[in-house]
């Protein structure tokens, strides 16, 4: 799919925004145009000491002035409300794509040039279609208009114009092409400010720990530099071509004048028909200039198109959008001759075969890499293997709805992942409608609920980005509150406790124990405590499975 097919679908969708605006900026058009045509006359009158006859014309003039303006005001505060209405729509279009498309796209994307573009991009591109798109068919009227009355005036006058249509497009075409290259670059330069930006502050404490401030300063500062120098250069192609548009235009209104003079003075033409005539030339440099501007706008709204549409137009993961949706499940797993491997690594499961009976609890334990994790991985969908077959109660997981099957899962995972907000906002993530009653017991279970009440502000403490505020072993507690909290049927606990102290390990085992009864239990750990609630232990060698001992 072309650009340009792929814009005109963007913009099909608020087609009725955009003609709302259109023919606001058209009826202003259509004002403007009998503007010059009164003026000249008003000005051919006072010429001519007419001074009588020009009443009517003034009174016109001001009531169409008027009515310009009222077109202007309307144009203007239709336009900013779409503009938001788009800028909206584009941004939660692009998120819900972007929160379909598999792991494997986030896992090799740049988060900064999706955030980027999630925000800065579509901006830009939300402007474009209201204050560029939408104004074309006010350009063409306009210059069409001007042009046509032109000719009625003087035919010959109105024959320059083609004259300078190639002028013009020699200068379009060459600033289009330089545009376009640097545009490309401007926002990779503006896409590493961001990356750089957002990996600094993520760093902070490191920064301040290796004592590096003056070291990163100096590389953000290279990527603002950088920036600014490209963004510099599209600025100066675009203020070089307008003023030669604008030039070449002024030339023909001046060449206008001076045919013009010559025509009076043989009497074949009066002065109030010479000042309509040089006021259309001069009306007919504007629609000519912006013309020439949204050549350059659209030079760079293509580098944000290209980038839209590499998104867009991926693949969603598989299974969004059907399988099937069992009311529920008992938990019973089967990995059958399973393999895989990550997108240029080496080969993580060979052939592995692994029976979990439903409400089993199971330890799998293994050296780093050996594909632990992995089990994770393709149990939840996030890839899915390359040869063999993964069931849940019989089904290949595959059949099921994707988001069916995780919501019949809950993950603990190694890493928190806990967001700026409050306690109860992180607890409830997975579970919106949990009663404190549900929460409560959740805090009871995970060792946390002790914490929690000594904190001035118990649930609503604010914890600051990925639960700063917290200590490593409190935000792992928070991590199990809002898996047990869904009661899921399957759970996952992936070095759940790995920062928890031996004490409170031992409190959460002995919590616990009891509450998993008839839930399928999968514990990733090397920590003798959690082990000891394995019915069975089983480590990864050599990308299998193989059963180690009955706890």
């Amino acid at each position: 799919m072309s650009q340009i097919h792929f814009l005109v679908e963007r913009a099909l969708r608020f087609r009725t925004e955009l003609a709302r605006i259109s023919a606001l900026q058209a009826m202003g058009a259509l004002t403007t145009l009998t503007l010059p045509w009164l003026a000249g006359q008003l000005l051919g009158g006072v010429v001519e000491a007419r001074i009588g006859s020009t009443s009517t014309i003034v009174l016109a003039l001001v009531a169409l002035l008027i009515l310009s303006t009222l077109f202007k005001i309307s144009g203007a505060m239709v336009s900013a409300r779409t503009s938001a209405v788009i800028l909206a729509q584009l941004r939660l279009d692009t998120y819900r794509k972007i929160q379909r498309l598999p792991m494997k796209f986030h896992n090799r994307s740049n988060q900064g040039e999706l955030l980027s573009l999630m925000t800065y991009e579509i901006s830009r591109l939300s402007d474009f279609l209201t204050n560029t798109i939408a104004t074309v068919p006010a350009m063409v009227l306009t210059a069409a208009g001007a042009i046509v009355i032109l000719f009625v005036i003087d035919p010959l006058l109105a024959l320059l114009i083609p004259i300078l249509v190639p002028i013009f497009y020699i200068l379009l075409r060459f600033s289009g092409r330089k545009l376009r290259a640097n545009a490309t670059k401007m926002r990779d330069a503006e896409t590493e400010v961001f990356n750089k930006a957002e990996m600094h502050l993520e760093m902070l404490s490191a920064t301040k720990a290796f004592a590096v401030e003056d070291t990163q300063f100096d590389l953000y500062t290279a990527a603002i530099e950088d920036a600014r120098r490209k963004s510099a250069l599209n600025e100066q192609i675009n203020s070089v071509i307008s003023p030669l548009v604008g030039l070449i235009a002024a030339l023909a209104a001046l060449t206008v004048i001076l045919l013009g003079g010559l025509q009076i003075g043989e009497g074949g033409r009066t002065p109030g028909e010479l000042f309509s005539a040089l006021l259309y030339a001069a009306l007919l440099t504007r629609p000519i200039g912006q013309m020439a501007e949204l050549w350059g706008r659209l030079q760079l709204a293509r580098g944000t198109l290209a980038r839209l549409q590499a998104v867009i137009t991926l693949e969603p993961e598989q299974g969004y959008d059907r399988g099937l949706l069992p009311d529920t499940v008992r938990g019973a797993l089967a990995f059958r001759d399973v393999h895989f491997s990550y997108p240029g690594r080496q080969v993580t499961l060979r052939g592995a075969n692994l029976e979990i009976a439903a409400g089993e609890v199971i330890a799998i334990t293994g050296e780093n890499g050996a594909g632990k994790s992995t089990l994770v991985n393709l149990l939840l969908r996030f890839y899915d293997a390359d040869q063999g077959q993964i069931t849940l109660d019989g089904t290949p997981i595959e059949n099921l709805q994707v988001q069916a099957l995780r919501r019949y899962i809950g993950y603990v995972p190694q890493r928190t992942m806990l967001f700026s907000g409050s306690l109860r906002e992180n607890v409830v993530f997975g579970c919106p409608q949990a009663s404190d009653e549900q929460i409560a017991e959740a805090l009871r279970l995970s060792q946390a609920e002790a914490f929690v009440a000594d904190l001035p502000k118990g649930l609503d403490t604010q914890i600051g980005d990925h639960g700063v505020r917290l200590s490593g072993g409190q935000c792992q507690r928070i991590a199990l509150t809002r898996a047990l909290l869904l009661h899921p049927q399957i759970i996952i606990f992936d070095e759940a406790t790995s920062m928890f102290d031996l004490e409170n390990e031992a409190l959460f085992v002995k919590a616990i124990k009891g509450a998993l009864s008839g839930q399928t239990v999968i514990i990733i750990t090397h920590r003798r405590a959690l082990l000891a609630l394995a019915d069975r232990i089983v480590k990864v060698v050599d990308g299998r499975f193989e059963e180690v001992a009955a706890s």
